[in-house]
Order: C-alpha cells, then structure tokens, then sequence
C-alpha cells in the first residue's frame, strides 16, 4: 500500500495518484507513516500610523495599496470638544445671575488703608465665614460665623442673627430681624466698625449719555 504524504490515505502500490485528493504519489514510500510538517507563515506587518495615512485612513477595513487592502491601526485620540454639542454630557449648571449694588460697607477696622465691600440686592450676610457670608471678616473674632444681614428689596434693613458679639446700629443695639437703615449709618458687628452707604440703584444712566 502506498501513503499518501498530503490526505494520509492508503493506496494501492500500483496507484499513481491518491485516490481522495489526487496527489501524485511517490514510489517507495509504502507502509511509512507520513509526518505532518506545519508551516509557520509570518504575520503581516502592521503599518505604522504615518503609513497608514493618518487619521480616516482604511475607514473601509485598510488601506489599498497595489490593490490589496493592507490593516490601517487604529488610534483613540482624546477630543476636548466630544460631545459638546451632543447632548451626551450632563447640562452645565444655571448661572448665578449678578446682583445688582446698591450700597457698600466701608471699615477701617483692620486695615489702614480701608477695606470696603459691595452691598447687593437681596440678602447680604456679615461674618467671620466667607463661605457662608457675602461680607467676611475673618480677623475678627469676636465676629460669629454669620453674625448680621442687610437686606435690600425697596429699601434697606438689616439684622442680627442671634450673634455672640452682637450687631448695634448708630449706638443702638439691634435686637429685632428688620430694622431701617439709613444712609451713612455707623454699624458695629463684633469687633469691627462699619460705615454704610446707599447707592441709588435706580439711576443707571452715566450723566451726559442720555438723550
């Protein structure tokens, strides 16, 4: 019997090609067992990224060259803009919107030079926490966390919130949440004094550019 080196099949001696696959067989070769040989074909070389033409190259599946379609690498790039108008990324926070001044606090009690803060529309908070407070002082501490408010709606007040050191309004202690107060008033709040100023928040016009 004649075996087949490439089906393995058995054969006749006589036979000239393997009756399975038709391989012509060779004479000599009867009865031997037939080692497989496996062939080892060396991987094709991936292109690099200039190769392959940059960006959008082989969108197809590679890039042809020579007509044969050649594996294109593929690269993940980081996009700052990705999906800025998408929709995909949560929705930016409202923004807070300004509020208008409409008076300051003058001190010179820590300062020589003077410190001076914006009084706004609302509510404005005086103390010694600025995460808390539009107005901080946080040399002072005999000042409480949130010890006073002013606030502005059609005209101004202002209040103790049941503060250590106390809040008093020309001379005169501030024991009730609304009190007026007045233009030029003197404000202590703990250790610090104050000087307050209105600004008339209803003339916007700059003087000289009204028609």
């Amino acid at each position: 019997m004649s075996l087949c080196k490439v089906c393995g099949a058995n054969n006749p001696d006589e036979a000239a090609a393997c009756r399975v696959c038709k391989t012509a067989l060779e004479k000599g070769d009867s009865g031997q067992e037939i080692r497989r040989r496996t062939q080892v074909e060396p991987m094709p070389r991936v292109p690099t990224f200039e190769e392959a033409g940059g960006f959008g190259a082989g969108q197809a599946g590679g890039q042809v060259r020579g007509g044969a379609a050649e594996p294109v690498r593929r690269v993940t790039v980081f996009d700052p803009n990705a999906g800025a108008h998408s929709g995909t990324q949560p929705a930016d926070r409202p923004a807070v919107a300004a509020r208008k001044i409409v008076g300051v606090l003058v001190t010179y009690s820590w300062s020589e030079q003077g410190q001076v803060f914006p009084v706004v529309e609302g509510r404005n908070f005086i103390g010694r926490n600025p995460e808390k407070c539009e107005i901080a002082i946080t040399q002072d501490e005999t000042l409480s966390a949130i010890n006073s408010h002013i606030i502005f709606r059609k005209n101004f007040t202002i209040g103790d919130d049941v503060s250590m050191g106390g809040t008093d309004v020309d001379g005169e202690p501030v024991e009730t949440a609304f009190v007026p107060l007045r233009n030029y008033a003197k404000i202590r709040t703990g250790s610090t004094h104050w000087t307050f100023i209105a600004i008339e928040p209803g003339k916007t016009e700059i003087e000289g550019t009204k028609e």
